[in-house]
This record gives C-alpha cells, sequence and structure tokens, in this order.
C-alpha cells in the first residue's frame, strides 16, 4: 500500500491510478450498510412514501373531451332537423345529464369510490337515467293506453321526447363551460334545475292539453302529472342516494 508521500509523485505524473481500490473494512461497512432503504435493488426495500394522486379533471381526459366534442357537433348538424332525432339528442341528455350529476356527486358527497375509474362512474349514472326514461315512458303508455286513446298517447310520447331533447341542446354549452372554464358548480346545479322544471312544465302543459282540456278536469291533471312525473323523480333521486352510498368509501 502506497504511503501518502509516495502516492503525490504518482498523481502529479498523470497516471490513471489502479482499476481496483481495496477498501479496509471498516470503511466498506457501516452501521446502515445492510439496511434495505441503502439499497433499493433489494427485494422489500422502501421507494419512499406514495403521495397523493393527481384529482381526475374532466378537461384532461380525451375520451371526454371526445365524447362532449362529437355531442357539441352534433348539436350543431342536429338541431335544425330537430324532429328526425329526437332520440339521439334524448340520448346526448341523459350523457351531459349524467356528467353533471358526477360533478355534483364528487363535489358534495365523496371524491374517493370502491371503483377505479371515473368513467364507470358516469357509465353508470348515464346507465341509471337512461332506464329511468324507459321506464317512465313505458309507465306513461301503460296508464294512457287503459284511459285514452292511442293516438292522443302518440302524441303526448312524442311530446316528452321533444323535452328530453330539448334538454340535451340545452345542458350542451353549460357542460363546456363547466369541464373546460371552470364555470361555477352552484350556477350549473341552478340552470340544471331550471331545464329539469322546465321539461315537468312543459310535460304538465301538454298532458293537459292532450289529454284532460276538453273534459275540464283539473284535478284529474294534478294528479295524473304528480303519479308519472313527480313520484319516478323522486323514486330516481333516492335511488342514485342510496347507489352513491354503497360505491362511495367511508372513512
Amino acid at each position: 500500500m502506497l504511503s501518502q508521500q509516495d502516492s503525490i509523485p504518482l498523481l502529479q505524473t498523470g497516471k490513471p491510478l489502479p482499476c481496483e481500490v481495496h477498501l479496509p473494512k471498516y470503511y466498506q461497512e457501516t452501521y446502515f450498510s445492510k439496511d434495505s432503504l441503502l439499497h433499493p435493488e433489494v427485494s422489500g426495500g422502501h421507494f419512499g412514501v406514495a403521495g397523493d394522486p393527481v384529482p381526475y379533471v374532466v378537461r384532461n381526459d380525451n375520451l371526454i373531451t371526445g365524447l362532449l366534442l362529437l355531442c357539441f357537433v352534433l348539436t350543431l348538424v342536429v338541431t335544425p332537423q330537430f324532429k328526425r332525432f329526437r332520440g339521439l339528442l334524448t340520448l346526448q341528455s341523459c350523457l351531459l345529464s349524467s356528467i353533471v350529476v358526477y360533478f355534483l356527486t364528487k363535489e358534495y358527497i365523496s371524491t374517493t369510490f370502491i371503483i377505479d375509474s371515473d368513467y364507470q362512474l358516469i357509465l353508470i349514472f348515464m346507465g341509471m337515467l337512461i332506464v329511468y326514461a324507459l321506464m317512465k315512458s313505458t309507465l306513461y303508455t301503460m296508464v294512457d293506453l287503459v284511459f285514452f286513446d292511442g293516438k292522443r298517447n302518440r302524441q303526448f310520447l312524442e311530446a316528452l321526447l321533444q323535452a328530453s331533447a330539448a334538454q340535451g341542446v340545452l345542458l350542451m354549452p353549460v357542460v363546456l363551460l363547466l369541464a373546460y372554464f371552470g364555470l361555477s358548480l352552484q350556477n350549473v346545479l341552478y340552470f340544471f334545475v331550471f331545464v329539469v322544471v322546465l321539461g315537468k312544465i312543459w310535460a304538465f302543459y301538454k298532458g293537459y292539453v292532450i289529454f284532460f282540456r276538453q273534459n275540464g278536469g283539473f284535478l284529474q291533471i294534478i294528479l295524473y302529472f304528480c303519479a308519472l312525473e313527480i313520484v319516478p323523480l323522486a323514486v330516481l333521486v333516492g335511488i342514485w342516494a342510496l347507489l352513491v352510498d354503497m360505491l362511495k368509501i367511508n372513512f
């Protein structure tokens, strides 16, 4: 082993040091030398504490952005031919409403759920709204065919379809402002409730004109409206609350 004086000329000559340098054992081993924290290659070692996950943002989601862009183009193209594409606009209404419900759920109820994907949560809400629309139409058909003729029943179902399609058109700009321009969720909630109430007023008016205007049965239209509009809506809200309570993680 070279002494300190002998090593100085060796360094000054510019010659490379030996490839293998043998350090004394007390330099090689320390108190923490066998700690897995200093050896991440050892199985079971710790790589640090996991940080908080990045929150989900719709404007950074390519799939949702593509769907909203498709809905926007659909609204521009189809609205002039509103009567021909009412079913497609109704499906769009369910999608946009499910996105609004998703934002409301995340904001006011819970941010963590037992399902990993936000897509699944939006699809669950959308499926719930589609089933609600189909069941309400079936219920209207069954009741109206008992008390009224088929022609007036078809007229009323077309009026309901128009209301649902119009809701999809009205919600389009609001959902875009919410997802990409930071519109206040409270204002979106007010507008969403306004659109729903407007649809109920339209259903009440069309039901009165088609079924009860000639008979003058104002009390009957109130009972009819409450049984086939208010009660199903209350059931929908209850199912949504129950479903969210089952899916959320309680700490």
